[in-house]
């Protein structure tokens, strides 16, 4: 499961621990866990123990708090963190029923494509030297497979013009890096890209249009694996955050 949950949820937390514990995932990748560091990782150990995942860590953010956390129902065998970036990223692996996973929990640069670009390829070089492979999270970034209609930028404001778009063109480098390395898409395997991720009712507009930004990857022995994809879209999800949570099944 992967999360942005805006802010670090501070005054949403109820709902947020609410929107994980419903799922029961055995690992979950959070983004922006603001507060999650302070006082000793306080927070992050509250939300451990109360969605049930024992195992954590945080990865503290290049810029402000938007720090990324993990929690596992196994061990943590490896923690990586890799820095800096302008969000965050930490690699772990954890040994499961389907194998020894390599895990990237990231939270990519939220300003332009280019930027991302650099990002992506340095995550990818640190991960590539496993076999199986899961990246998630946030990638502020659109992909080429969700069928945008060009048009779209043209009610574009300033924000994701920059965001996602060159020369008044769509990007999706980011998303064709991923796959160009090995990496598939789990809402495309699973005929489900067609569900957006932003906005909920939280934050309509701003930076956000009706678009998928966040994503669960697998590396190809995985794909067999794939057995459910789903973005959870309940009244709940629609106030915890102004992202809706993302689950992939791996059976």
């Amino acid at each position: 499961m992967t999360y942005n949950i805006l802010d670090g949820g501070v005054d949403r937390l109820g709902l947020i621990i609410e929107a994980i514990t419903s799922v029961g995932p055995d690992y979950l990748t959070i983004n922006e866990a603001n507060t999650f560091a302070a006082d000793g990782n306080k927070v992050l150990k509250e939300v451990s123990s109360k969605i049930g995942l024992p195992y954590c860590d945080i990865a503290l953010s290049g810029e402000y708090d938007y720090h990324v956390a993990v929690f596992s129902k196994y061990p943590l065998e490896t923690v990586q963190k890799i820095q800096p970036l302008k969000r965050a990223c930490i690699i772990a692996t954890v040994k499961t029923d389907v194998g020894e996973l390599s895990i990237a929990s990231l939270h990519m640069n939220p300003y332009a494509e280019d930027l991302r670009r650099e990002e992506i390829e340095r995550v990818l070089s640190y991960q590539n030297k496993f076999e199986k492979r899961i990246l998630m999270g946030d990638m502020n970034s659109l992909s080429g497979e969700d069928g945008y209609n060009p048009k779209m930028v043209q009610e574009f404001n300033d924000i994701q013009k920059k965001k996602y778009t060159k020369n008044g063109k769509l990007r999706f480098d980011v998303i064709s890096t991923m796959t160009g390395a090995g990496y598939n898409d789990s809402a495309v395997v699973l005929k489900k890209n067609n569900i957006s991720t932003v906005p909920t009712p939280m934050n309509e507009g701003a930076a956000h249009g009706d678009v998928r930004l966040d994503y669960i990857f697998v590396s190809r022995p995985l794909v067999s694996h794939l057995a459910n994809y789903e973005v959870i879209k309940n009244e709940v999800t629609k106030k915890a955050s102004d992202h809706y949570p993302v689950v992939v099944e791996i059976t």
